[in-house]
């Protein structure tokens, strides 16, 4: 996403300033081919004819530079149609993460219920707050549970042995 960001800077930046360069590509174009109409269709002596070629060569150069501004600037807009496709992208899987969350939270909840470890608990009484847990956290009973079952596990492969 940042990548874009700075991309999506330095690209418009250049376009500015490219943009402030050049004229309107379709009056550009509009006159090389009416150039280029005159020069097929009329006579005219080595000189006027030259001219008319120089002034083709120079209204190219300027169409070629307005073009390279017009792609910049094209080139902008879909940087930032991109970054806001990201956006969406980020903000579906920040839901997502948060429903993910609430699941864990609810078979934390349910784990703990199952193995009692909600009915050693006490529930906290008025005005003691402080020792309530909030349901993600691992309480000591959770972990001395924990712990036993992995003994157990421990000792059980011991006397396989």
């Amino acid at each position: 996403m940042l990548y874009k960001l700075d991309e999506k800077a330095a690209v418009s930046k250049l376009a500015q300033l490219s943009h402030e360069k050049t004229k309107d590509i379709r009056y550009l174009r509009k006159r090389k081919n009416d150039i280029d109409f005159r020069i097929s269709t009329e006579a005219f002596t080595l000189d006027a004819e030259r001219d008319l070629i120089r002034k083709r060569n120079a209204i190219e150069k300027e169409l070629s530079e307005a073009t390279k501004s017009y792609r910049l600037k094209k080139k902008v807009e879909f940087i930032d149609k991109r970054i806001e496709e990201m956006n969406k992208q980020i903000e579906t899987m920040v839901v997502q993460l948060k429903d993910s969350n609430k699941k864990l939270d609810d078979y934390y909840n349910e784990m703990r219920r199952i193995s009692g470890s909600e009915r050693r608990r006490r529930e906290p009484q008025r005005g003691d707050d402080r020792h309530s847990q909030k349901p993600q956290e691992v309480s000591i009973a959770d972990i001395a549970i924990i712990n036993k079952e992995e003994s157990k596990k421990e000792e059980d492969s011991s006397v396989m042995n």
